[in-house]
């Protein structure tokens, strides 16, 4: 039985250690680095946000012109210019 144990301790425990991967940091020491990192992220997010928000605001005015021009041939389809 302490057989079994020790090896299924040195099968389980040992390579953990061995293979284990150094720690790295992957963001700046300085606190002022760190900050200009999250900044660009915030301001990256935010502007694919607002391109998400304006494409969705152009294929409803698309959208609304062909319902338009479906319903009135004849007529002038008012515009936002």
């Amino acid at each position: 039985m302490k057989r079994l144990l020790i090896i299924l301790c040195l099968f389980f425990i040992t390579p953990a250690g061995v293979f284990a991967a150094p720690e790295i940091n992957l963001l700046p020491p300085s606190a002022y680095d760190r900050s200009a990192i999250y900044l660009n992220l915030a301001f990256f997010w935010i502007a694919i946000i607002v391109l998400i928000a304006l494409i969705r605001v152009k294929l409803r005015e698309i959208e609304r012109i062909q319902a338009m021009d479906a319903r009135e041939d004849d007529e002038k389809i008012p515009t936002i210019e």
